[in-house]
């Protein structure tokens, strides 16, 4: 099963795991690590929950904001390690879809969770019905 890390700003990577709980029930196999300030302590807290969470078959940090100081410590540990992955801009769709693919290799599940971050990405649009016009007789 994939590991999952998930890590941003302030109580983010807490908030967006108890919102997808609330739907799935606990998550195993998942460690969140806050960035507050100190870099040097985000960077450790994040080896050890790698570490932590890999069973064998690959971790992926979910971090908040690509470009970020905890996408760019992730990045960091994950190009020194084969089967780390690193994914920005992490939302609610796109975490849970994972939880339900975890058994797949890690490139196919990090495919997938793209894509479907992505593709749930909306906004609201409020469609008029066409009112008929009555002008000018029958």
């Amino acid at each position: 099963m994939i590991g999952i890390v998930l890590t941003g700003h302030g109580s983010f990577p807490k908030g967006i795991l108890q919102s997808v709980e609330l739907i799935t029930g606990e998550v195993k196999q998942a460690e969140v690590i806050p960035f507050e300030e100190d870099q040097e302590k985000l960077e450790k807290e994040i080896e050890q929950a790698i570490e932590k969470v890999d069973a064998g078959s690959g971790v992926v940090c979910f971090a908040d904001l690509a470009g970020g100081t905890p996408f760019n410590v992730c990045s960091r540990i994950a190009a020194a390690k084969e089967d780390v992955r690193v994914v920005g801009g992490t939302n609610s769709p796109m975490l849970l879809s994972g939880l339900f693919q975890r058994a797949l290799a890690i490139d196919e599940f990090v495919e997938i969770i793209l894509k479907e971050g992505k593709s749930n990405i909306k906004e609201f649009e409020m469609k008029q019905k066409k009112i008929a016009s009555d002008e000018g007789g029958i």
